[in-house]
């Protein structure tokens, strides 16, 4: 689907390659807690945190430092796989619209949610996965495109939409595999950052683009038949 955007400029060329870049560091340091999981933390790094305190603890104060960690882990490859392609995904379209401001918009995302799905959640539970992240980035494009209704926005809108599929069912209570705790908290997390810093970041596009005249349309009013 084509997605109107401005012509772009050397700035927002690197201004897109420098969201690009944090993007792929972002990809890589959960690919290493990945590749570095829960059993073999301990072994090649004993002086390292225990990361089975980095999963995020509702309520629980105890390594609170370590709980924002938790959206680094996965349970295994498949949980892994969905949540990085996702991620990826919606960080495109992100960037098509806020090519300078996807490393801030993560940084703010991820805080923001970790610290609502740990005041919110329920007790004695535990959650881990980027689907926090994956559920922010995409109500904030949703938000986005219901508030502006242009067409770049709402064709990213769609797009999200027939990308997450049937996303709204991770809302619910269904699966106890499933963190819809988590991902109410990164829903908050991406309305709320786009009623606020979303609407300053706005890049102002025209709607419309103005037909040129045409010199053999025009003629001279005051002109009589002779």
């Amino acid at each position: 689907m084509w997605i109107p955007i401005k012509p772009s400029s050397p700035r927002h060329v690197s201004l897109m390659k420098h969201s690009i870049l944090a993007l792929c560091l972002i990809l890589l340091l959960v690919s290493f807690f990945q590749y570095f999981d829960v059993l073999h933390w301990s072994v090649l790094t004993p002086w390292g945190p225990d990361i089975s305190n980095c999963s995020i603890r509702p309520h629980d104060a105890r390594a609170i430092l370590a709980q924002f960690f938790g959206a680094f882990l996965h349970g295994n490859f498949e949980h892994f796989l969905g949540n990085v392609t996702s991620l990826l995904v919606l960080s495109v379209l992100f960037i098509l619209q806020f090519p300078r401001h996807w490393f801030k918009f993560w940084i703010l995302q991820h805080l923001l949610s970790t610290i609502i799905l740990w005041w919110l959640g329920a007790a004695n539970s535990s959650h881990i996965g980027a689907s926090l992240w994956v559920y922010a980035f995409s109500f904030f494009l949703i938000t986005n495109g219901v508030i502006h209704r242009d067409k770049a926005s709402l064709s990213v809108m769609f797009m999200v939409f027939v990308w997450m599929g049937g996303f709204i069912w991770g809302l619910l209570p269904i699966d106890p595999k499933v963190s819809w705790e988590g991902h109410i908290a990164g829903s908050i997390a991406g309305v709320f950052l786009a009623l606020s810093l979303g609407l300053r970041w706005r890049q102002k596009q025209p709607n419309k683009l103005e037909a040129p005249e045409d010199p053999y349309m025009q003629f001279d009013v005051n002109q009589s038949d002779s």
